[in-house]
């Protein structure tokens, strides 16, 4: 009797799927009798290595020091714009930055979430030196855009303890610019200037704020980029850099150099790399 009644369970079960039919059939278009696909030998595939990053060394607070002085100066193997540090938008991911930072003694906060991005920021000192602080734009894990700010110390050495941010070197390095800004500052006794150099094709924006004007009575306000002392350079990387500068005078309009004349004489000599803004060219 047990017997049978597996088998009628059995029959109930192979009519009932037998009328189930989807809810919504679909009508298959132009479907054509497929070709007989020759079956290959299987094998084992041999599993490949996984390739672990290396972690950077950590280094004792003066090598750390010398470091990052070696990077400012350009003396140490660097890697080039979009790279800042060994940090490359669009491609570092946040773990390995963080990897990179706590190296150098350094450690990024987390200070804001923002339209699906979160901000991580740095701080890092050299006693009687530079101070330079670094803001990372993550989303999703992987670092959109990084700007870092640098409070330079007045020097008047040449070549400057900040080489490898001053305009020769990125001239050098990258080009000639996509487009060159100033802005003036009318401030007394001293009156100001500051210059924005983009570099569109390695997604690069160096600004240098601050700098004094070396010749005030001169009315055309003379102007050395390559050794004029300035305050703060700000350092922008990416293809959607967050808080950018905003539009200043354009070179051509500022002065009577084009891009590519500017560019040349930024790579002559140091003493002689001088031209003059025109201040009614400024608001």
């Amino acid at each position: 009797m047990i017997r049978n009644l597996h088998l009628y369970s059995l029959l109930i079960l192979a009519i009932s799927l037998s009328n189930c039919t989807p809810d919504n059939p679909t009508t298959p278009t132009n479907l054509e009798s497929p070709s007989p696909i020759p079956v290959s030998p299987t094998f084992t595939a041999t599993p490949t290595e996984t390739v672990t990053p290396t972690l950077p060394a950590t280094f004792t607070p003066l090598e750390v020091n010398e470091r990052i002085r070696a990077y400012l100066q350009n003396t140490v193997e660097y890697c080039l714009a979009p790279c800042f540090w060994g940090i490359t938008p669009e491609q570092t991911t946040l773990d390995e930055a963080t990897n990179i930072f706590v190296s150098l003694g350094l450690q990024p906060e987390h200070t804001l979430t923002q339209n699906n991005q979160e901000f991580y920021d740095t701080d890092y000192h050299i006693e009687k030196g530079f101070e330079i602080s670094i803001i990372l734009t993550v989303q999703d894990g992987i670092i959109k855009s990084l700007d870092a700010g640098i409070n330079v110390p007045a020097e008047v050495s040449i070549p400057r303890k900040w080489a490898a941010y001053s305009p020769e070197t990125l001239i050098t390095q990258y080009g000639v610019p996509s487009k060159v800004d100033f802005f003036l500052g009318r401030v007394t006794p001293t009156p100001t200037h500051s210059m924005v150099l983009y570099f569109e094709n390695s997604e690069l924006i160096v600004a240098y704020i601050g700098s004094d004007l070396l010749n005030n009575s001169n009315p055309q306000l003379e102007i050395c980029p390559t050794t004029n002392q300035v305050g703060h350079i700000q350092i922008w990387l990416g293809k959607n850099p967050r808080h950018p500068p905003k539009q200043g005078v354009p070179l051509e309009e500022a002065s009577n150099l084009t891009v590519e004349e500017f560019s040349k004489l930024m790579l002559g000599d140091p003493s002689k790399a001088c031209f003059n803004l025109k201040e009614e060219a400024f608001p």
